[in-house]
């Protein structure tokens, strides 16, 4: 007989709709502090490809006479896509980049950023909000075990 095990759920991580599609569900980890380890190092190379992306793009554009398979830029076009999707996900730990956009590219431009920087944008301010919210609750908790012994240090100087 299999002996019956208790959980522990030890996860922080939260749920997160995209434009009210409840088929486009992302699954964050909150208290994630890593994700600036990763952003930091990712970012850089997410701007790399988006500008790659544009230089691509305005090739094709001067070489539209040329005989140049589209082909060949279109695949490039596509790796690089591929490629900024993986680092999106790497940065949040998560496999949201399919989720939040399922049919654009994230070198495509959105009210003058890049897709991908206007996702960092919006999923980062959640993770700011949360954690700020987090360091209020941990300094109200703290707070509680030493009021005792400031306030018997503040009531003894005024003496």
């Amino acid at each position: 007989m299999a002996e019956e095990l208790n959980n522990i759920s030890l996860s922080t991580k939260k749920s997160f709709r995209i434009d009210g599609d409840n088929s486009r569900i992302i699954y964050l980890d909150m208290s994630d502090m890593n994700i600036l380890v990763r952003m930091e190092e990712t970012y850089p190379e997410i701007q790399k490809l988006a500008v790659d992306a544009c230089d691509r793009i305005a090739m094709a554009k001067t070489n539209e006479d040329d005989d140049s398979p589209i082909n060949d830029i279109s695949e490039i076009l596509k790796d690089i896509d591929h490629k900024m999707r993986e680092k999106l996900n790497y940065i949040f730990a998560s496999e949201i980049a399919d989720i939040c956009e399922p049919t654009g590219n994230m070198y495509d431009p959105v009210n003058g950023e890049f897709r991908f920087e206007h996702i960092i944008k919006v999923i980062s301010g959640l993770y700011a909000n949360n954690i700020t919210a987090e360091f209020k609750k941990m300094q109200t908790r703290v707070k509680k075990h030493t009021d005792k012994y400031t306030s018997k240090r503040n009531s003894k100087s005024r003496k």
